[in-house]
């Protein structure tokens, strides 16, 4: 095993095929409009002869669009350089109007490395930059060996190691991407992806539309109607149902000594670098029908992520810890995250039972209990739901109350933390109650991020700190 470290104040350019991969999806759009044009399709076959000159006048400004996409493509290719000092990375663009973006290595949230389906052709990567506030940069596109060194090497000057050289052996595994000296926590087959789709309460509601109007249809006699205005329906759901797929094959999650490493994809594959001091919360789910075969969904929030980070069509960093797994899988995940954390262990409590008229629908589900280290919720019965926030992450905590509550002396309890999936909310407790939970929440919160033990920002190999 050798280790290296990237030269420093030395201008480079991205890999010199990045004008060919920038440019793809519009060659491939031109390749299939003359296709089309000009493939037999059983006509007279002399046609396109008949009408020479508009066909000329088609080809030469497809010529064109050709010529002005690959030029675009290579001016901002050469004009594109980045430069890795003792302190920044610096990327420089632009050809008549100069930019420099400079990032810190302290400001550096996260690094992951992304290879859509035509990069992964030539073994090419992305690199894209997390900087917070919605800061960041991207690098298109570097060779995979460079793209996985340079990560390694910026992640590894985000947590302070001044002197960081990194690995240049990982695994040549076309599907994966793991250094050698990572530790594989969690892998998923195909089979529990697709199921935990097919049960998942978000394609069953797709399905109800369809069913309602099919049995609409045929009790009022229109079915003959409604069958064809169902059919891009149906295109569109076999479509969401492939993206979130393909877009999971391959989901590992694995330990770096700095942090974890999501990497997912079929066609694009996409490496996700989270460190654990990044991460504001968790939320566990478990909807009514993977309560057969004991499946969770765990999900996280992320600093600099944002509000959407649970999406999951998108082949992008997100804030999935996993999508789908065994209960072994899920405490895996959890602890991978917040060592010997037990959110079922935690204490609950109900919320009061004169407010449980205002929530019929779910009051005996509704819990909540902290202790030393995490603030726990629990709700829902079609999709329960456990949502977990270290003391040490609350960014606030806040109470509110409406109309109907202010009259009968109740209030809601809020935990605030960056904006993500988690939402850490107990309604209807009794006002001095939520009050007295606020407030010893924010002496708890000053307390660890003053002098107490922040639980994440720890190595879960239990190696010591990570700063």
């Amino acid at each position: 095993m050798t280790s290296e470290q990237p030269e420093v104040t030395r201008e480079r350019r991205p890999h010199p095929l990045s004008p060919l991969i920038r440019g793809w999806i519009v060659l491939l759009a031109i390749l299939v409009g003359i296709g089309r044009e000009f493939l037999p399709d059983g006509s007279d076959e002399g046609s396109w002869r008949d009408n020479l000159p508009p066909w000329w006048i088609i080809a030469v400004g497809i010529a064109v669009i050709v010529l002005v996409s690959a030029v675009g493509s290579f001016i901002t290719w050469w004009f594109t350089r980045y430069v890795i000092d003792e302190s920044e990375l610096r990327i420089e663009t632009g050809m008549l109007t100069k930019r420099s973006r400079r990032i810190g290595f302290n400001r550096i949230q996260s690094v992951d490395l992304v290879q859509p389906l035509a990069a992964r052709i030539f073994s090419l990567a992305e690199l894209r930059i997390e900087a917070g506030a919605g800061e960041g940069a991207r690098i298109r596109y570097l060779t995979r060996k460079d793209a996985s060194r340079l990560r390694d090497y910026l992640l590894a000057r985000a947590h302070g190691q001044a002197d960081a050289s990194v690995d240049t052996e990982s695994t040549a595994d076309a599907f994966a991407d793991r250094a050698v000296t990572d530790r594989p926590l969690v892998r998923l087959q195909p089979p529990i992806l697709i199921g935990g789709l097919l049960l998942s309460p978000e394609f069953l509601f797709l399905l109800l539309l369809p069913a309602a109007v099919l049995v609409l249809g045929l009790t009022l006699d229109f079915w003959l109607i409604a069958l064809p205005a169902l059919i891009p329906y149906a295109f569109g759901v076999v479509s969401m149902i492939s993206r979130r797929v393909v877009n999971q094959v391959n989901f590992s999650l694995a330990d770096t000594g700095r942090g974890l490493r999501i990497t997912r994809g079929l066609t694009n594959l996409t490496s996700q670098s989270v460190p654990l001091s990044r991460i504001q919360g968790l939320r566990v789910r478990q909807p009514l029908l993977w309560r057969i075969f004991d499946w969770y969904r765990v999900d996280i929030d992320v600093l600099g992520y944002g509000a959407n980070s649970d999406e999951t069509d998108k082949g992008e960093a997100n804030g999935i810890l996993l999508p789908v797994g065994t209960r072994e899988q899920m405490l895996i995940a959890v602890r991978s995250c917040l060592p010997e954390a037990d959110h079922e262990a935690v204490p609950v409590h109900p919320i009061p039972r004169r407010a449980r008229w205002l929530r019929w629908w779910n009051f005996w589900t509704v819990r909540y209990g902290v202790d030393d280290r995490f603030a726990v919720n629990v709700e829902g019965w079609l999709d329960r739901r456990w949502e977990i926030v270290p003391h040490a992450k609350t960014q606030s905590a806040r109470i509110s109350q409406g109309p109907l509550q202010r009259r009968l002396g109740l209030a809601t309890a809020h935990i605030d933390t960056t904006p993500g999936p988690i939402s850490w909310t107990i309604p209807h407790l009794e006002g001095p109650e939520a009050r007295d939970l606020v407030m010893a929440q924010m002496v708890r919160a000053e307390r660890l991020r003053s002098g107490g033990q922040d639980p994440l920002d720890h190595d879960p190999l239990n190696q010591g700190p990570l700063n």
